[in-house]
């Protein structure tokens, strides 16, 4: 008998999937979730080509005979960081809410846990896809801003706003994963829109808001990333950029576990 222990105790001891191997299933997995995604034209084509136009007509064309832009040209700077946080909140929320609310309903979960993956593997290659599209759409709009001349910021300055753009989609990923977690296939899109659009249009990230309505902006996540995006940028911000980024960190802690843990008990 302690031969037959001594056997196999080396073996026990061995992990269950080589490095390399784990890597590679979670790389497998989140090229399967970004392919897919970029297969739905109702989800690529908003998200990828849309804030680009919208960039260039209301950010470019519109301002282009303002005298208050001639005389303060920073002010496009802030222009940019709002379109690009509109292209990264819509992936996020969107394309993880509503797209695990629908797997969830589908019981495409249980299939996920019978079969042989990294656990964790489905939820970080939706966080992925969600990163890419990010990326390629912050991008995007950077390309587009470049190509017009409408930006002061330094390289430097680019840089560091378009990192921190991207990286900002994880507490809007937490938010994706909570709501996907806790609503039914149906009721998804309208809690992604009771956030993503009061979101866009009460942070005051493209125009000023009634001073009794400022004080509420701070609610908003959008309002987070913009402060944050524009400070990173070198832009003098009102709110501090430690605070601003705090209060994303908080979200993405909060929301996620929260959807963990409902996922963990439920599915």
């Amino acid at each position: 008998m302690n031969t037959l222990v001594t056997t196999l105790a080396p073996e026990a001891a061995e992990p269950l999937m080589p490095l390399r191997r784990l890597l590679r299933a979670y790389l497998n997995e989140s090229r399967s979730q970004f392919i897919q995604a970029l297969r739905a034209p109702a989800f690529a084509f908003p998200f990828l080509l849309l804030p680009v136009p919208l960039y260039l007509f209301f950010g470019v064309v519109m301002s282009s005979g303002s005298q208050e832009i001639a005389a303060h040209p920073e002010y496009l700077n802030y222009s940019f960081s709002a379109w690009c946080s509109m292209a990264v909140m819509g992936p996020a929320i969107f394309g993880i809410g509503c797209g695990l609310a629908m797997e969830r309903d589908a019981n495409l979960l249980k299939l996920k846990r019978a079969l042989p993956l990294p656990t964790g593997s489905y939820l970080i290659a939706k966080i992925v896809m969600s990163l890419a599209f990010a990326a390629i759409s912050v991008g995007l709009v950077t390309i587009a801003a470049l190509a017009a001349g409408k930006l002061t910021l330094s390289p430097g300055g680019l840089f560091a706003m378009d990192s921190v753009l991207i990286l900002g989609a994880i507490p809007f990923c937490a938010i994706g994963l909570f709501i996907g977690a806790y609503s039914s296939a149906n009721a998804a899109p309208a809690y992604a829109n009771l956030i993503y659009l009061p979101g866009l249009w009460l942070s005051g990230m493209f125009f000023p808001l009634p001073k009794f309505m400022q004080p509420w902006s701070v609610i908003w996540p959008a309002f987070h990333l913009n402060m944050t995006a524009l400070a990173a940028g070198g832009m003098k911000m009102p709110v501090s950029p430690l605070l601003t980024s705090g209060v994303l960190v908080g979200i993405s802690v909060l929301f996620g576990g929260l959807a963990i843990r409902r996922l963990a008990r439920t599915g």
